[in-house]
């Protein structure tokens, strides 16, 4: 896959390979946006042309209404990863600004689209674009026939449910990572630095990795979840707590900490990845540290069940 940024449109020079692109944020990349990238490699490969996905960065609906620090479901560099699994050609990132949000949709047709060297564009029904949401599918087709087609893809929604990004948010932050996962086609990740902690864990036989997350991810619910974990280029299980760490003196920041199981090294400093396989219990604060030490070793109990299958 080809990634490509462009910083300016006054400085996009015409793409050299015609393409069939499909257009939008995809926050997520979940199934509803894989429908339309498998779509739109179809239709290139259908028409001799390479496939593409054009994004935009940072988050359009951010910059329009200046907010800063919102979280997402796929921040760019996990949006990068996962589209590269899908099998596109090229994914084009548009540094999106207060400028770029102010062109009419004629503007943005011209200055984009036809630079790119677009010849079919694959969206779905309910696509808008240009200042203030003004274009749309019918614009499209009215005044854009001239350099490309525009292929209107219809989603299956024959399980009556609307695969959306907000009702994907809305299950992590209830801890339904399950959920999630089946809406994504695919287990919910995060990744974050491994960073000094208070070693509680350390203290009570269960030693614990200190996500430090630098991204603007989505986090899931306070709980204890079972899950996977990638270090150094390996994949272990482990079990991850959310939470401010209520029976040892409660922490006003939200601790991010994984106990990898079977796992004894000195990995501060390493970028870890944690998948969400399943939640196991909510945030509890215990009366005695010997309890919580007990409902930990339930946990890992119930961990090994959960990922048997796994790895």
């Amino acid at each position: 896959m080809k990634q490509t940024i462009i910083k300016d449109h006054m400085t996009l020079n015409t793409f050299g390979n015609e393409i069939a692109a499909t257009i939008g944020y995809f926050d997520g990349l979940h199934l509803g946006h894989q429908s339309l990238i498998n779509e739109t490699i179809r239709v290139a490969k259908e028409r001799n042309l390479e496939s593409a996905i054009i994004t935009f960065d940072p988050d359009p609906w951010t910059v329009v209404n200046d907010k800063h620090k919102v979280n997402h479901i796929t921040p760019m560099k996990e949006k990068v990863r996962v589209a590269q699994s899908l099998g596109i050609d090229h994914l084009i990132i548009i540094n999106f600004t207060k400028d770029t949000s102010k062109l009419s949709p004629m503007e943005f047709i011209e200055a984009y689209l036809v630079s790119m060297n677009v010849r079919a564009l694959i969206v779905g029904a309910d696509f808008k674009f240009g200042f203030r949401g003004q274009g749309n599918v019918a614009f499209l087709k009215e005044h854009a026939h001239y350099f490309f087609d525009t292929l209107i893809h219809e989603l299956d929604l024959s399980n009556e449910k609307k695969i959306g990004t907000t009702m994907i948010t809305q299950a992590l932050l209830r801890g339904d990572v399950k959920t999630a996962s089946e809406l994504l086609g695919r287990d919910y990740v995060i990744s974050g630095f491994v960073v000094d902690g208070r070693k509680q864990g350390r203290k009570i036989g269960f030693p614990t990795a200190n996500m430090d997350i630098v991204d603007e991810y989505v986090i899931p619910a306070e709980g204890v979840y079972a899950g996977l974990v990638e270090v150094q280029g390996e994949v272990f299980k482990a079990m991850l707590s959310i939470g401010h760490n209520p029976t040892f003196d409660s922490t006003e920041r939200l601790s991010v900490e994984t106990h990898i199981l079977d796992f004894d090294r000195d990995i501060y400093g390493e970028l870890i990845k944690h998948t969400f396989v399943e939640h196991l219990r909510g945030q509890v604060k215990f009366d005695s540290i010997e309890a919580l030490v007990e409902q930990m070793k339930e946990d890992e109990r119930k961990t090994r069940t959960v990922l048997a299958d796994k790895l």
